[in-house]
């Protein structure tokens, strides 16, 4: 459901910048009632409209955004019968932003601790580049912020991140669980965006779909403004749920991009490894087992016979890393720190 209004003169934004894209704005909403208003109202100063998507918010942040913004044509809200989870509720949110025309979909979460100024950076990154694909907040362009991170979750996201590379291509993304993205819509014509994943793996499972097109992305670094809204991750499901998605993702790419798509180099390497490395195992246990039980030590032929191999099996799977690295879709950085605003009524991470 989709509630319209006539435009409201107290919530009027400035002139935007590049007005030749049009950017919506999808907001998901869930237990953000207390927080939403005020991000739609940072959202529209840099954005063309704003779809608040409500997931089925016991607290009623739909309804919280339509009786504030109920005469501003630019606001939108999408009522979802039931909770799906954020990706499901961004997915709603694209699905309304494309049937109304948008140019430029920007993610914004709705606890307030994304600054919507990056709104117009997004834009301008788009019209600057128009190969560009994709762009995703990286927080950890300062030093600070990791350290300043528990080491146990500091840890885990280094794995995860690791994992992530490995799964989408994007061998030098940095911060691949950002949750500030962007599309260009047209893209999004062309991509199986229904696929996304619903819950927390949504922006990981969108890196491993634009990973399998080598579509251009880059990465706009900017800081995260830290309020008390409690997070909804659940590290349980970061950790049973996540790496197994990411394995899976990692096979999808490998069995496209080297053996339906294209067969390369990387192909010979990673067939002609895998084939020794796993002789060299299978043969080496079999003749180790076998010592165990006759207790006759195997000749030094029988043993090299068992180590060569996998040895060059694991040296060809080092090569067929370094071929993937190499010939990866780079990730454009870019730093624009200049433009973060910190309202009063939020406080950074001291």
């Amino acid at each position: 459901m989709i509630t319209e209004g006539r435009e409201q003169a107290s919530f009027a934004s400035e002139p935007i910048e590049g007005a030749g894209l049009r950017v919506s704005c999808v907001i998901p909403a869930y237990r953000a009632a207390r927080t939403v208003v005020e991000v739609v109202q940072q959202a529209l100063l840099y954005a063309d409209e704003v779809i608040v998507v409500d997931d089925a918010c016991p607290e009623g942040s739909g309804a919280a955004v339509a009786a504030a913004y109920g005469d501003d044509a630019r606001v939108h809200v999408v009522l979802r019968s039931r909770n799906g989870g954020v990706g499901a509720a961004t997915k709603s949110g694209i699905d309304a932003a494309l049937q109304r025309g948008a140019d430029v979909i920007v993610k914004l979460d709705a606890d307030g601790q994304m600054d919507a100024a990056f709104i117009g950076d997004i834009r301008e990154l788009f019209l600057e580049n128009p190969s560009l694909a994709y762009v995703k907040g990286n927080r950890f362009f300062d030093s600070g912020a990791l350290r300043k991170m528990p080491k146990v979750r500091f840890l885990g996201n280094a794995i995860l991140s690791l994992m992530a590379k490995w799964a989408s291509g994007y061998w030098n993304i940095i911060d691949p669980t950002n949750g500030y993205v962007a599309f260009k819509a047209p893209v999004l014509q062309v991509l199986d965006w229904r696929s996304f994943g619903n819950s927390y793996f949504f922006e990981l499972s969108v890196l491993c779909e634009l990973g399998l097109k080598r579509l251009p992305i880059a990465e706009l670094e900017m800081p995260t403004i830290y309020t008390s809204a409690p997070s909804s991750l659940s590290l349980t499901r970061v950790i049973f749920e996540f790496p197994p998605r990411l394995v899976r993702a990692l096979a999808k790419r490998i069995l496209l991009q080297y053996f339906i798509f294209d067969v390369n180099l990387g192909t010979i390497y990673f067939v002609v490894g895998t084939l020794l490395a796993l002789f060299g195992l299978i043969f080496g246990g079999f003749e180790w087992v076998q010592s165990i039980i006759t207790n006759v030590p195997r000749a030094t032929g029988t043993v090299m016979l068992a180590v060569l191999p996998f040895l060059m099996g694991f040296q060809l799977l080092l090569n067929a890393l370094m071929y993937d690295v190499q010939f990866s879709p780079r990730t454009q950085h870019e730093l624009k720190v200049h433009r973060v605003t910190w309202p009063e009524s939020r406080s950074r991470k001291q």
